[in-house]
């Protein structure tokens, strides 16, 4: 029989790519990490670990223990969450978000979720869009909420199982005395001359705005980088630039901008929630996920 926590620990390193990361991210020492692969090797008879220049790369057997350990761990927590569920008192799911979706869609989503099923408690944690699903294999969430950019998706994770919550379009924004704030929709190339305010990505969307614009034929003047889409309009309405903001991040604007609609073709977000595994029909995690797709589209309906 496998030891299960040597799997997790070997799992961690073929995900990371390296014995130092999966120490990282495990908090041990990188000598217990070694010991514990080397443990399992010794157990399967079998390399399953190649070392390189910069980290490790997985033998043919390793990545079939890999792919394995990774469906192992999403029924685990499956399982684990059935059988919680025959238990008395209120049951619970995990759910990991961006920091924009708790500016609207969250609150309002789980007022929605809470009147309906009372007797589930929601656990809610910010977690970065682009961070590594680790979470979900680790069973610390049940659901990730992640989102990307329709100009240039991401690969797609064969372990996991994406539930597409929304679109999210992106809104030109502009100080409330700017010429164009009395319009209703713009086009991007028509703020070609503006200073721009943009907000900071991480990789693989560094250079977001920037590729925004060259699709629009222009390369943004960047006067100003934040942190956050709340300072991004303060920013944009102190006269320091005009942006770009996704609809679900707008949510109240200021009276001191205009939000006006892009015209086609128009930059979006794809919002979704990822799972291990899809959530049968009637399961509190279903209802959560149905409910964050309802509220979604009201949002973007009445924006």
């Amino acid at each position: 029989m496998l030891d299960v926590r040597r799997l997790q620990v070997f799992l961690a390193v073929a995900e990371e790519g390296s014995v130092t990361a999966a120490a990282q991210r495990l908090y041990l020492t990188q000598s217990a990490v070694s010991q514990q692969v080397q443990a399992l090797e010794r157990e399967l008879d079998v390399p399953l670990l190649r070392r390189v220049a910069r980290g490790v790369r997985l033998t043919p057997a390793g990545a079939a223990l890999a792919a394995h350990a990774k469906d192992l761990f999403g029924r685990l927590t499956t399982v684990e969450e059935e059988i919680r569920s025959f238990a008395d008192g209120s049951r619970e799911v995990r759910l990991g978000a961006f920091a924009s979706a708790g500016v609207e869609l969250l609150p309002l989503a789980l007022r929605t979720f809470r009147a309906r099923r009372p007797d589930v408690r929601v656990l809610l944690n910010s977690v970065h869009a682009d961070d590594p699903p680790v979470g979900l294999r680790e069973g610390r969430f049940h659901a990730l909420l992640t989102w990307e950019y329709d100009f240039a998706p991401q690969p797609a994770d064969p372990g996991l199982a994406p539930w597409h919550l929304a679109d999210d379009p992106l809104r030109a924004v502009v100080p409330a005395d700017h010429p164009l704030a009395g319009r209703h929709e713009v086009a991007l190339s028509e703020l070609a001359a503006e200073r721009w305010v943009v907000r900071a990505h991480r990789a693989p969307y560094a250079d977001a705005y920037e590729t925004m614009c060259r699709i629009a034929g222009f390369e943004p003047a960047v006067a100003f980088t934040t942190d956050d889409y709340q300072s991004l309009q303060g920013l944009v309405a102190a006269g320091m630039g005009v942006s770009l903001a996704p609809a679900l991040s707008l949510f109240p604007h200021r009276e001191d901008i205009a939000v006006l609609r892009v015209a086609a073709p128009a930059p979006a977000r794809r919002v979704s929630a990822l799972t291990l595994t899809a959530p049968g029909p009637g399961t509190p995690l279903r209802d959560l996920l149905d409910i964050l797709a309802d509220t979604a589209r009201d949002l973007l309906t009445g924006h």
